[in-house]
């Protein structure tokens, strides 16, 4: 596929036959044939659009040169023709504030309008008008250019003055259609006949077939046939009225205005013609291809789990002959990364490492050393953790360098260089350092690997490897997820996005709280205490042991049938229980040193809490938490700091001063002896609670 790199879009674009909405100007409703589109974005732009250049002098301003803007600014309008600009590409003069869009830039009003459409006498161009009001539309509260009738005394903003007050259009031959105003079209259905999309302030209407058009699709119709559509092997062509119909290209309903071949009865949307063929979607490690129809059988969407129509159009894995998903699920803006694949080689796989020996490796995180595999069966101390998760080694197979401390597990070693995850729309890479991450399924601040989009996307290994469904205990029914609907959690009863949830029940879990361990040990207890759902909650209240408030009934908590102690689920991991002990790493401004303070652990513990005994009953804030580890310490360094200063500063006021004002001094000895001791017990409290810096 051909693509091209211009200066208005920071993607490469690739042709498209025709544009029904442009990214680069206000213009909205029509088609407009020979547009760019950026895959990668999912929006389009018309040719002129896409192409302009960067600096212009239009004749409306004569004053100085107009340049092209491409980011946004903040809210602004055509100050001809008064149409918003959003996120469009428009000139400005910095100087004057004058603002043009590229419609107006490339064809700008005349100054004077011999015979007009919109009124029977000539128009002049006027500026400077006070509270104008144009009598077409009603509108007239911006200072933009109009058109006034010198005769009349009537005013007409430049938009409304091309408008004629009845045409003929050529997909509805049968009687013209007069141009009617917002308030005057209640009888429609509030959609244009052709696009379907929702009608603005002024349309063309025909009021004995109940005809209804936008302004938009009057000045740029659409293609009335399509000669060589991707989407089907005959030519096209438009029916311009409501039909319900099936699309076959997606399966979906229509009822107006669809492309239709007169050979083979096949019916499409507008929207569907344009369908990309080969795509990536993160729902499937491989690439997928767009099929007319699927072979008899029963097919289920690989992301909303519905029956898939057979007869229809989906698209398929030529790898994994099982998987197929609907069309219009496809090309979803959080399942695909906007990129057409026809044409496009596909990328050269990563491997993860390359093999020295039979056990050896040298890992791309660790290239200085190699690493060597253990699969025995140990047991390893607290302290023992690999640098891909963060969590204990225990008595799983290993990497370990063979000159220094690095570990990693088999399985994290194994981690691809390049992932599609089922949170994010394009593909992740692995990185690999100890620097601190907020990891976006999780929401926990974290060390170790993370995939990352290089943007503002990063999720940990952990949250990485989880599957789209899951199975969890407190629900028979499988949990997939779902980032579309807000859901209330079962466990931590806040509502969210980022789900896992049942498709027939209105049950949900964040990401978070499914991944939450059913058993733990805690040095609180030298029980294995176990996770309580809904479900197994009896009677009466709960209070948490360690921050000694009280449990709301409504969330799930950790307990221990033996002691009959409680608590809450933050309380139990902590904030830091994806640290590694005793690394000190920054953190925006701060050094953050994480300590173990829990005792060693049993074989049969899935997770084990590493919270300092100072921070025990601190809240479980993601934000906060990390950064009190190190504001404590320098807080205390800090006072200690004004003792000694005010200690030094009291000997030079005793050596200089005169004895009448040896009052003052007692007072400055008694400020220094107090900031000197308070200091000293801070960082005597931090020290022993193993929290410093």
């Amino acid at each position: 596929m051909i693509r091209i790199k211009l200066a208005t879009h920071k993607h490469p674009l690739y042709p498209t036959p025709w544009v029904s909405r442009c990214e680069g100007c206000p213009r909205r409703g029509g088609y407009v044939k020979d547009g760019y589109r950026c895959y990668e974005c999912a929006i389009s732009f018309h040719k002129e659009c896409a192409e302009a250049i960067l600096e212009i002098h239009h004749p409306s301003h004569h004053a100085h040169p107009l340049s092209l803007v491409l980011e946004w600014q903040g809210l602004k309008y055509c100050k001809l023709c008064g149409e918003d600009l959003f996120n469009n590409i428009y000139y400005h003069c910095s100087i004057c504030d004058f603002v043009v869009d590229t419609a107006c830039a490339k064809n700008p009003p005349p100054n004077v309008i011999e015979y007009p459409k919109a009124h029977e006498h000539s128009l002049v161009i006027e500026k400077d008008l006070y509270h104008p009001r144009c009598t077409f539309c009603g509108g007239g509260t911006r200072d933009m250019y109009y058109y006034r009738c010198s005769l009349c005394s009537l005013n007409f903003e430049i938009r409304c003055s091309m408008l004629a007050l009845e045409i003929d259009y050529p997909y509805h031959p049968q009687h013209p259609l007069k141009i009617l105003t917002k308030e005057e079209h209640h009888f429609s259905d509030g959609k244009c006949l052709i696009c379907g999309e929702e009608l603005g302030l002024k349309v063309y209407h025909c009021s004995i077939c109940k005809f209804t058009v936008d302004v938009g699709c009057v000045r740029d119709p659409p293609p009335l046939t399509i000669l060589f559509p991707k989407a089907h092997e005959h030519q096209l062509n438009l029916t311009p009225r409501k039909i319900s119909f099936v699309c076959d290209a997606c399966g979906m309903e229509g009822d107006r205005s669809p492309y239709s071949c007169q050979q083979c009865y096949f019916m499409i949307h507008q929207s569907c013609i344009d369908l990309p063929e080969i795509i990536n979607v993160n729902r499937h490690e491989h690439r997928l291809s767009r099929r007319l129809h699927l072979s008899p059988g029963n097919w289920e969407c690989g992301f909303c789990h519905k029956n898939v129509d057979w007869s229809y159009g989906a698209y398929s894995c030529s790898i994994c002959p099982n998987y197929v998903i609907h069309s219009q699920c496809a090309i979803q803006n959080n399942i695909w990364d906007k990129l057409e694949l026809k044409g496009i080689p596909e990328e050269s796989h990563l491997e993860p490492f390359k093999v020295i020996d039979e056990n050896l490796i040298c890992h791309f995180s660790h290239e200085e050393h190699y690493l060597k595999l253990n699969e025995e069966s140990i047991i390893s101390g607290e302290g023992i953790r690999c640098e891909a998760c963060v969590l204990p080694i225990y008595y799983q197979a290993f990497y370990s360098c063979v000159q220094c401390n690095f570990i990693l597990h088999k399985t994290c070693a194994n981690l691809s260089r390049k992932k599609r995850h089922f949170s994010h729309d394009k593909a992740l890479t692995l990185i690999c350092g100890d620097k601190i991450e907020h990891c976006e399924m999780c929401e926990k601040y974290s060390q170790g690997f993370k995939y990352t989009d290089f943007q503002y996307f990063s999720i940990d290994v952990e949250c990485a490897m989880l599957s789209e469904s899951i199975i969890h205990e407190s629900h028979p029914c499988t949990l997939y997820y779902n980032n579309n609907t807000y859901i209330k959690c079962a466990c931590c009863n806040e509502g969210g996005y980022r789900s896992f949830s049942c498709d027939d029940c209105s049950f949900g879990l964040h990401g978070r709280c499914a991944a939450l361990p059913k058993t733990i040990q805690h040095w609180y207890d030298e029980h294995l205490i176990f996770l309580c759902y809904n479900k197994n909650k009896r009677g009466g209240e709960y209070w948490c042991d360690i921050c000694e408030e009280q449990i709301d009934t409504m969330i799930w908590f950790y307990t221990c049938d033996s002691c009959c102690v409680t608590f809450h689920t933050k309380c139990v991991l902590g904030d830091f229980s994806r640290f590694m002990p005793g690394r000190i790493v920054t953190y925006r401004k701060w050094r953050i040193k994480a300590m173990q303070t829990s005792p060693a652990p049993l074989i049969e513990a899935k997770h084990i809490t590493e919270r300092s005994l100072y921070l025990s009953k601190m809240a479980a804030s993601p934000i906060a938490s990390p950064i009190a580890v190190a504001m404590y310490p320098t807080l205390s360094v800090f006072t200690l700091a004004i003792g000694l200063f005010i200690t030094a500063f009291f000997f030079i006021y005793e050596a200089t001063s005169s004895r009448k004002n040896r009052s003052l001094g007692i007072e400055l000895a008694t400020a220094a002896l107090a900031s000197v001791f308070l200091g000293f017990g801070s960082l005597f409290l931090l020290l022993a609670s193993g929290v410093y810096v």
